[in-house]
């Protein structure tokens, strides 16, 4: 066991299941069978371990959905550009035009080799899902694209592309953004992929379909196969030793609106075409498409490279810009514990899964299966930690696990990003109201005793009315924050806890929510709430009962105007009744 590798034990309790759960490893990594207990593979996920290619061959992939299958198998990269579309929203218009994907966060040449051992998850039963080695199958195509701030392309990483090409592979490759000037052409990584081409990214750009698409520049070996305003290429291929390869100036030709269903259609035909002549270099892959998903975490495939550091196994890609793996371990710890300090929660047992990928800012956060997932979208490091934080916290229930409510689930988008902005505000050192929640405000000055109307911008209070609007909803916190302190809010969901428990799966109303807050704070808090906006059936909660006693509450003397900055103090005692800052000793 690495030293610091459980959160939420005692060192006794650690070391104990430590050697436990190693015993447990070393006797399955030792076993002439190919066949894992639970026991054994419950060991080495809480241990931190991958599982032996062993287990992904006892707990198979199941087969993707495929209709009309071509056999084509493609690779998706996102070591290089990673984000929500190549995730999770590619795959489904091209399974259903046949083709097969996989999405990939390791370097390229760690996957792009037949049987090359790759991370992913498996089917071990129930909602267990744990990572193990598998071998990668016959890629027909990979799919690249270079990000504005990305890790770059290795050296080893070229050759391997390289090499693929040449045995019969397609590659296609497409472009982000457009570039400034010549010393961008210089740093933009994915020239240095497409200079083994005789291709590159230049500057400037050009109209294409009603759209600025960066400029790309060919040798005599490409066939151009569309141009834009400039007559310049937009789209171009060419054969390179037994493969294929395709460029596309930007990667919104085929990046389509999912909510718009004809440019979906439309996009989604042009890429299958693309990626069946790029495919024509070798033999469909075939057999069955036992391909790894994503399941809405980060897969198919994880990153290639792992570290640990205090409680967090960290997945990452050998590319990896070296200042994410220092922030890595100097800050997540210390953001952990901070963390659930601020909200206390049960800690699990075993490692947190992190992982890390490449491009603008982003993450997701996996609680509906074992192991839980946290993943960051970053190059830069306050991005980082930002986003760590955010997701992170959509793994901690606190106090409370009894009832929803309408802030989106115990865990959900509001209650991540309020502990997000406070990690942004204690690294960052930005004391403004949290997550600039002053933003509901008109810009003209508001009389005294106004309307809401006159107070709030218009684009807020509709949502707001009748259903939730996110900012708003951190402006009524950070109001709470200024008045009773950091305590409120774990003490709101302590009181939920109470209060709901033998309702678990109860949808809480607005009523029942401000309900809740109110005995929370020991103020009545729906006087407040009206004067945002907020149309209730409850306008005055002089008194309720709360376990096995009646509570008076007085109206909070909480008013419609500037929030204070960002409350980063610790909090109390939040089963025991809280009483306003100005009142505190």
């Amino acid at each position: 066991m690495q030293k610091g590798c459980w959160i939420g034990f005692g060192l006794r309790a650690a070391c104990t299941l430590a050697a436990l759960c190693m015993a447990a490893v070393a006797a399955a990594d030792r076993s002439s069978t190919s066949s894992f207990t639970r026991e054994q593979i419950d060991a080495h996920w809480k241990g931190g371990h991958t599982l032996p290619v062993q287990a992904s061959e006892q707990h198979p992939l199941p087969p993707l959905r495929i209709r009309n299958d071509t056999g084509i198998n493609v690779l998706v990269d996102m070591a290089h550009k990673c984000d929500f579309f190549s995730m999770w929203n590619l795959a489904g218009p091209l399974h259903r035009r046949g083709i097969r994907t996989a999405g990939s966060h390791a370097a390229l040449d760690s996957v792009v080799k037949p049987g090359s051992l790759c991370r992913v998850r498996i089917p071990a039963g129930g909602k267990l899902y744990p990572f193990a080695w598998w071998p990668a199958p016959k890629f027909n195509v990979v799919m690249t694209e270079g990000g504005s701030s990305d890790p770059g392309y290795l050296a080893e990483e070229r050759e391997a592309v390289l090499a693929y090409v040449r045995a019969g592979g397609g590659l296609i490759v497409s472009g982000v953004h457009s570039l400034r000037d010549a010393q961008a052409v210089r740093a933009y990584s994915l020239n240095s992929l497409l200079a083994e081409f005789g291709a590159k990214f230049a500057a400037g750009t050009q109209r294409f379909k009603g759209r600025h698409i960066p400029m790309i520049e060919l040798d005599g070996h490409w066939e151009v196969a569309d141009k834009g305003d400039s007559d310049k290429p937009v789209l171009a291929k060419r054969t390179f030793g037994k493969g294929r390869i395709v460029l596309l100036a930007s990667r919104s030709l085929f990046r389509f609106d999912r909510k718009k269903r004809d440019d979906l259609e439309r996009k989604a035909d042009f890429l299958t075409e693309l990626i069946k002549w790029a495919a024509a270099g070798s033999s469909p892959a075939g057999a069955e498409p036992r391909l790894p998903a994503p399941m809405a975490g980060g897969g198919g495939i994880y990153p290639e490279q792992e570290a640990r550091v205090q409680g967090i196994v960290v997945y990452y890609s050998k590319n990896q810009i070296p200042v994410l793996l220092k922030t890595v371990r100097d800050d997540f710890p210390a953001i952990t514990e901070q963390l659930y300090a601020w909200y206390p929660s049960h800690k699990p047992e075993e490692p947190m899964y992190l992982i890390l990928g490449s491009s603008g800012g982003g993450g997701w956060a996996v609680n509906a299966y074992l192991p839980k997932e946290v993943g960051t979208i970053t190059t830069q490091p306050d991005g980082l930690r930002s986003i760590f934080a955010h997701e992170q916290a959509h793994t901690m229930a606190g106090p409370c696990t009894a009832a929803n409510h309408p802030f989106g689930g115990n865990r959900g988008e509001e209650h991540a990003g309020w502990y997000q902005g406070k990690v942004i505000a204690k690294y960052q050192k930005k004391y403004g109201p949290n997550r600039g929640c002053d933003g509901v405000f008109r810009n003209d000055a508001a009389r005294p005793n106004a309307k809401p109307e006159a107070i709030f911008k218009q684009s807020h209070l509709v949502s707001w009315r009748t259903g939730h609007d996110r900012l708003m909803i951190w402006y009524v916190w950070q109001k709470f924050d200024d008045r009773y302190g950091p305590t409120w809010y774990p003490r709101w969901r302590w009181v939920q806890q109470q209060r709901w428990a033998a309702e678990p799966g109860h949808k809480l109303t607005w009523e029942e929510a401000i309900t809740d807050m109110s005995i929370a704070v020991g103020e009545d808090l729906f006087p407040f709430f009206a004067t945002t906006g907020k149309e209730l059936t409850i306008k005055r909660l002089e008194n309720v009962d709360f376990m096995g006693s009646t509570i008076q509450l007085a109206p909070a003397p909480i008013g419609p105007t500037a929030p204070g900055g960002v409350d980063l103090d610790p909090i109390g005692d939040f089963t025991k009744p809280i009483r306003p800052k100005a009142q505190s000793k």
